[in-house]
């Protein structure tokens, strides 16, 4: 361990907090992230939980995104996308500040269209086209906080 992480982590143990990772709770600073699984069904990539990487970007979307204008129809830096991709597969520390909200839109974007059979599948769809197509708001309230 270098001698900066030795002042950091007997920093955090003075302090009497163990930082800690998500996917890696009581372990002080890992080397690796959960990994970010692009392309595979939605059960597999939360298993237990939203990866914690995953999560990091969707809160970091809903706490800037607001502000700006068509976050999710511009598109984000096509090199920053790759990378941060990149990052998310191989589980590696992520600065999200180093990165545009339309660039995190953009690869949260890429994410949901990979996911094989879509978010809701193909049941959960058509049952939600159904319902959408009901006449009675109150009918589709129940039916959708029924599920």
């Amino acid at each position: 361990m270098s001698s900066w992480a030795q002042r950091m982590h007997r920093r955090a143990a003075t302090f009497g907090s163990v930082v800690t990772s998500c996917g890696h709770p009581g372990t002080p600073y890992p080397n690796r992230l959960e990994k970010v699984k692009f392309g595979v069904p939605l059960e597999d990539v939360c298993k237990n939980d939203i990866p914690g990487p995953l999560l990091v970007l969707i809160l970091k979307l809903n706490k800037e995104a607001p502000c700006r204008k068509d976050v999710f129809r511009a598109p984000g830096n096509q090199g920053a996308m790759k990378k941060l991709i990149h990052f998310l597969q191989q589980g590696r520390l992520v600065n999200v500040d180093n990165y545009s909200v339309y660039t995190i839109a953009s690869v949260l974007k890429k994410f949901l269209r990979k996911i094989p059979g879509g978010v809701f599948g193909r049941e959960g769809e058509a049952e939600l086209f159904q319902i959408v197509d009901l006449d009675d708001e109150v009918q589709q309230q129940e039916k959708i906080h029924s599920r």
